[in-house]
């Protein structure tokens, strides 16, 4: 019934991605997703040095003999690594399936492809969607404002943008930004999707590497508890709304520079938050953080994902059958 181009190009039972979380998509959490019959990639970013990338695909290797994909970031400054470093050593992990984010792959298409690899691009913006499509990536992830982590500038929402993408181009797409069930997950479909990058969801998982302080802060958010920030730099993120991002707003508001800014939204900070438990740091996450009400073993939330999805779709065939 969930068949789509996306759940056969990557291999996956179900057209369900686990966002890629910078500080968190360690072998451990991958593995669980890919066990449960999800797509998930671990973040190249958070390994320093090409020792500790290596490690972390022998650990992911030995947990899981499921598709798994790596995420190689185009984001300036996420990668200790350049781009052509970091695609050398996962050619010769003979890595199949990679993900990029940011700026455009354009430069690295050829090494990509020379590998052999299902591409994933992920973009904010409709225009971008549409280069991607006719620069020849394999799959295009396409997220609204309501998304995690970097929304793009243009405020757009998912249920606006997504259409109007997958009646521009051919390319499978997967969409991000507001999808958290089986809901959520046959509306994307209906909307032309072929799949839904899941990522806040994800965070009240057991198996997702934060301290149960955090888990517990977004069982308690309602959908109104994030903000946007940092558009003052150009790079926009939504978040948790907490003090440390209030400070946060109001430092652009008064016209902070980057470099003012930087104590406060490194990726250092949050490193430390997530594991600890402290409030002291900027936390990505979506607006579907206000429908999370509990923490569940990944496996079972997908097996409760899909048949909340089939219940849905079978509801839907019913009205169009009577």
């Amino acid at each position: 019934m969930f068949k789509t181009r996306v759940t056969e190009l990557l291999g996956v039972e179900y057209p369900i991605q686990c966002g890629t979380m910078m500080n968190l998509s360690f072998a451990p959490f991958v593995a669980a997703c890919a066990n449960a019959g999800i797509f998930s990639c671990l973040a190249s970013a958070n390994f320093p040095d090409k020792q500790s990338l290596l490690d972390g695909l022998k650990q992911l290797r030995d947990l899981t003999d499921k598709p798994f994909g790596v995420n190689v970031s185009l984001f300036p400054g996420h990668d200790a690594r350049t781009v052509e470093v970091t695609l050398d050593i996962l050619a010769g992990e003979g890595i199949k399936i990679i993900e990029t984010a940011g700026r455009s792959p354009e430069p690295h298409l050829a090494k990509i492809r020379a590998m052999g690899a299902v591409h994933i691009h992920k973009c904010a913006r409709l225009r971008d969607a549409v280069k991607m499509d006719k620069l020849g990536v394999n799959i295009v992830s396409l997220v609204g404002a309501e998304c995690g982590g970097h929304p793009g500038m243009e405020d757009v929402s998912t249920l606006v943008l997504i259409p109007e993408a997958t009646s521009l181009i051919k390319t499978p797409l997967i969409a991000g930004g507001g999808f958290s069930d089986g809901k959520t997950l046959v509306a994307a479909l209906a909307l032309g999707a072929e799949g839904v990058n899941m990522g806040t969801r994800f965070l009240n998982t057991v198996e997702c590497p934060i301290h149960q302080k955090s888990k517990d802060k977004f069982v308690a958010a309602e959908t109104t508890d994030t903000m946007v920030i940092q558009k003052s730099i150009q790079s926009p993120i939504r978040v948790l709304k907490n003090q440390w991002a209030k400070e946060i707003e109001e430092m652009e508001n008064r016209g902070a520079s980057l470099e003012e800014l930087l104590p406060k939204i490194t990726s250092q900070k949050a490193r430390t938050a997530w594991i600890d438990g402290g409030d002291e740091a900027v936390f990505p996450c979506g607006q579907v953080v206000g429908r999370t009400k509990e923490t569940l073993p990944i496996k079972d939330l997908v097996v409760k994902i899909m048949a909340e999805a089939r219940e849905v779709s079978q509801r839907v065939q019913g009205i169009a059958n009577a």
